[in-house]
């Protein structure tokens, strides 16, 4: 018996990730209305890929996803949940629109749990491939893939953990949060090779041994397979730019701050020009 990914009606799964994500938006479009009121700007670019993530999470936990064939419907939605979402919302800068939105006390308990130590346990990127890969390996070779489509609880359980696995992979690499524990350059390059070749791996084994099984017919794996190599590489290059980009733009700052210190220093400590009378 195949398992599609759309055999069921929709449930009450469904209407829980719907109100999910009508919260996730409500929160978001409630900080940036609280800035505003108070006379605050916050960047439209931001409110744009927040926008853009909420409605890829919808587009992929509301079925249905086209007219694509099952499998491959699957697929797609595995990459704006997993992947295209989690990206963008990283970009959208939620952390920072709470920070800058809730009262003092709000604020302080935030930021006590971002300077955790499950916070930086959690940012650490070795364990950061793990939670990305091995959920992933897990779902697509193992009996897990069938039994989440049987069973709705276990694939919300198994949504979840792609959001938030995508979402922390993401806020590691080209998140413009600020972050207790950051990877340098080399470090998160490195990260995005481990998790981008896991990635191609999970894609050819997927290929070349037609799984999921059961998922489909043998044409429909393959394809499915094909949109998850190509589709995952195209994230995971828009991945790299945003890296590199917040990598220039943070190095941009840093270079800013350093030039106004030594004109401060400069100002203070330059010595009065020969000749000069003397105050006092």
């Amino acid at each position: 018996m195949e398992h599609g990914v759309h055999d069921a009606p929709v449930g009450p799964g469904a209407w829980v990730s719907a109100l999910l994500v009508l919260v996730v938006a409500a929160l978001y479009a409630a900080g940036v209305l609280r800035l505003r009121t108070r006379g605050d700007r916050w960047p439209t670019a931001r409110s744009a890929a927040a926008a853009g993530g909420i409605a890829a999470m919808g587009a992929a936990l509301l079925p249905p996803l086209g007219d694509r064939p099952e499998f491959v419907a699957h697929v797609v939605g595995h990459l704006l949940l997993a992947m295209v979402a989690p990206l963008l919302l990283a970009l959208a800068a939620p952390v920072t629109l709470a920070l800058r939105a809730l009262p003092i006390t709000g604020r302080r308990r935030l930021l006590a749990v971002l300077h955790s130590r499950p916070a930086r346990a959690l940012t650490w990127a070795p364990l950061v491939a793990v939670l990305e890969l091995g959920g992933m390996y897990a779902f697509y070779l193992t009996d897990l893939f069938a039994l989440a489509h049987a069973h709705p609880a276990l694939m919300a359980l198994v949504h979840l953990h792609m959001v938030l696995a995508g979402l922390l992979l993401s806020v590691v690499l080209a998140g413009r949060d600020p972050l207790p524990h950051r990877p340098g350059l080399l470090g998160s390059l490195v990260l995005l090779l481990v998790v981008a070749a896991g990635h191609d791996v999970l894609a050819k084994l997927m290929y070349a041994r037609l799984l999921p099984a059961g998922a489909g017919s043998p044409d429909q794996l393959r394809l499915g397979a094909q949109v998850m190599y190509y589709g995952g590489s195209a994230v995971e290059i828009a991945l790299a730019v945003a890296l590199m980009a917040g990598w220039y733009a943070r190095g941009g700052r840093e270079l800013r701050r350093e030039r106004a210190r030594e004109r401060g220093r400069g100002r203070i400590s330059a010595p009065a020009p020969a000749g000069s009378p003397a105050r006092g």
